[in-house]
């Protein structure tokens, strides 16, 4: 395999995955380990607040593949059955093509069964409102609140909601989505591309996605059958199959996903494993060089989109992280295009979630409208080095923590410090983040600078303060 010349997690410890905290109720939904943390009754109760916020107005519910989302999808219809409202099941979908679906069938809102890039054991339901964007954190204030107060409104006997299967709707999602692109470059291209769904809620949709561009596709991982094959983080330790697969197949392209289609990364046509952070550069230097505006990110995404916006004298709006600040962010700021440095793009005029087949769309019209390879793509954009780490300590302690180091200097020399989001310092030649974690009692620490020992001297720098402070 050619080693990759992008950012890699180097130090080992961004490769644990430390236990999820058992359950996390928040203003986009409830998360959590099955059968410890994530029941039916908490699930049933969340969904009868979230029906009871939406007055009996009209539901979508989508599910990914895991075993437990179908226990959870029951669950779900429950609860939003007893608050009189009536549901649309769209049955296993990705969440991005049912948040698509929100607004394009006058839904009032959405709740997304889907664990995401989370391992196996761990599932979450995901409220979406009526543009099709996670709910912006207030209006999930409100809803906890109903949920905690267990303020529901329960439907009598005679208004029960009713529950109606959608049939065929990716193909109007696919239809429109080809209809963004330039199709006839890229079915001219005729590109074979491989395809790692992780056995997720994109499985069953990644052939239609083919023929819809007109792809020579080479599926891995595409069976639906309710166990993700691999850490569903589309990470560059996690495109190791698909790279070595394009060793001995001849592709244009590899890409790799969440289960919930969500996050993408890619893997070039000789085998780069290139980093997550780098899905949302090589889209915005493509869509940026036909239309300008505002980029909208968050405080720990590489600076590759800066200078990618420099490039397009656009601008760059940082947002806290998560979904649903990104996309409230979007929609505040008009922005052109919205994402995350963990492989998530977002396109408001198509979409306003996290979208991997939009994703995969752009970079395969890059590819195909510029004549160059994913290799050529990936080259094009300013190269710095991440390295991310982590910190144990529960999160009221490294809150406490990082506003003991907002009050010293000596740790971050002549840096420029915010705290939108944790805690960011700036240097000339790169930054520093730290942030308390909502889903795990960690702190994450990302550094990224123009070289790699500038990177890992910062970020162990701020690790050992962590560590004495915690």
């Amino acid at each position: 395999m050619v080693p990759s010349p992008f950012p890699l997690h180097r130090n080992c410890a961004a490769c644990y995955r430390p236990p999820m905290r058992t359950l996390r109720l928040a203003s986009f939904g409830v998360q959590g380990s099955i059968g410890d943390g994530l029941t039916p009754d908490i699930v049933i109760d969340f969904a009868a607040a979230f029906g009871t916020f939406l007055e009996r107005a009209p539901v979508l519910v989508g599910r990914d593949t895991r075993q437990s989302s179908r226990m959870l999808h029951s669950a779900v219809l429950s609860g939003l059955m007893s608050t009189g409202c009536n549901v649309i099941d769209l049955g296993v979908c990705p969440t991005p093509m049912l948040q698509f679906c929100v607004p394009e069938h006058g839904a009032a809102g959405a709740i997304s069964i889907s664990g995401g890039h989370s391992p196996m054991g761990i599932n979450a339901i995901q409220l979406i409102g009526g543009r099709g964007a996670y709910i912006e954190p207030v209006v999930g204030e409100t809803v906890l609140d109903i949920y905690h107060a267990r303020d529901f409104s329960y439907a009598p006997w005679n208004q029960i909601g009713k529950v109606s299967r959608l049939q065929d709707f990716s193909r109007t999602y696919f239809d429109r989505l080809a209809a963004l692109l330039d199709v006839d470059a890229i079915r001219k291209a005729a590109f074979t591309v491989v395809i790692d769904p992780v056995n997720g809620a994109g499985s069953p949709y990644i052939r239609p996605f083919a023929e819809c561009l007109g792809l020579r596709l080479i599926p891995v991982n595409d069976v639906a059958s309710g166990h993700v094959a691999r850490d569903p983080e589309p990470r560059p330790r996690n495109a190791r199959q698909v790279a070595a697969l394009m060793q001995h197949i001849p592709a244009d392209i590899g890409m790799i996903s969440s289960s919930d289609m969500g996050r993408l990364s890619v893997v070039s046509e000789i085998g780069e494993t290139a980093s997550e952070e780098y899905t949302l550069p090589i889209i915005a230097n493509h869509v940026l060089a036909k239309r300008t505006g505002v980029v909208v990110t968050n405080c720990c995404t590489t600076r590759t989109v800066d200078e990618v916006a420099k490039r397009h004298r656009a601008t760059v709006v940082k947002a806290r992280v998560g979904q649903a600040f990104i996309s409230s962010a979007l929609a505040d700021e008009n922005g052109v295009l919205g994402g995350e440095g963990n492989g998530s793009v977002a396109l408001p005029e198509f979409n306003r979630g996290f979208d991997a087949f939009l994703m995969m769309g752009l970079i395969l019209e890059a590819m195909a409208v510029r004549r160059a390879t994913a290799s050529a793509l990936i080259a094009d954009l300013p190269r710095y080095h991440i390295v991310k780490q982590q910190v144990a300590g529960e999160t009221h302690r490294g809150y406490r923590a990082l506003e003991r180091m907002a009050e010293s200097t000596e740790w971050r020399e002549d840096g420029t410090l915010s705290n939108l989001d944790g805690l960011r310092v700036d240097w000339p030649d790169g930054w520093l983040h730290l942030r308390a974690s909502q889903t795990a009692p960690i702190v994450r620490i990302i550094s990224e600078a123009e070289t790699i020992p500038v990177a890992e001297a910062r970020a162990l720098t701020a690790a050992r303060l962590l560590e004495h402070l915690l």
